[in-house]
C-alpha cells in the first residue's frame, strides 16, 4: 500500500515538474523569438488595435511576450488538469482543444490591422512557437490511458454470462 502511495506521489511530483518546465519552455521560447527578431532584426514589435481602434497598433516589448506566453501556457495546463480529473480521454481532449485555439489564435494577426508584412509575420511565428512548444510538452506530460488486457477480458466474461443466463431463463 504504502509503494503504490508513494509511486503516485512521486508520478504526481514529476508531471508537476514536468510542467513547471514546460511553462518555463513557452516563455523562454517567446522570448528568444522576440529577442532575434528585435536585437538582431531590428524589427519593432507593433501588434494591431482592438476593440474597434481601427488602423492603431501597440508596442510588443519583452514584458509583454512573456507575461501573455505564461498566461497562455498556465491556462493550458489549467485545462489540462481538469480534463484530467472529469474524463479519462484528457489527452485527446486537451490535444483537440488546444490545436483548434492554436488555430483560431492565428486570425488575430492574420487580421488585425494597420501592421506591417513584418509584424503580422513574427506574431504568427510567435503564435506558432508558443503552440508547438506547449502543445508538445504539456501533451506529453499528461496520463496516458493505459488499456488493461485484463479489464477487457473481465467484461466479455460479464457480457457472455449475462447472455447465457437470459438464454436459460
Amino acid at each position: 500500500m504504502e509503494t503504490t502511495t508513494t509511486r503516485m506521489a512521486s508520478t504526481a511530483r514529476r508531471r508537476r515538474w514536468a510542467r513547471v518546465l514546460a511553462v518555463a519552455a513557452t516563455v523562454l521560447a517567446a522570448l528568444s523569438l522576440w529577442a532575434v527578431s528585435h536585437l538582431v532584426f531590428g524589427i519593432d514589435l507593433r501588434s494591431p488595435g482592438s476593440f474597434g481602434e481601427y488602423g492603431t497598433t501597440s508596442a510588443v516589448g519583452p514584458a509583454n511576450v512573456a507575461f501573455v506566453s505564461a498566461i497562455a501556457a498556465l491556462a493550458a495546463w489549467g485545462l489540462l488538469a481538469v480534463l484530467e480529473r472529469l474524463t479519462r480521454r484528457a489527452r485527446r481532449v486537451w490535444l483537440a482543444i488546444a490545436v483548434f485555439v492554436l488555430l483560431a489564435s492565428l486570425g488575430g494577426p492574420m487580421l488585425g490591422t494597420g501592421i506591417t508584412a513584418a509584424n503580422r509575420a513574427e506574431l504568427v511565428g510567435f503564435h506558432l512557437v508558443v503552440g508547438t512548444v506547449l502543445i508538445t510538452l504539456l501533451y506529453r506530460s499528461s496520463r496516458r490511458r493505459v488499456a488493461s488486457p485484463k479489464i477487457g477480458r473481465d467484461e466479455l466474461r460479464r457480457t457472455e454470462r449475462t447472455d447465457t443466463s437470459e438464454a436459460a431463463a
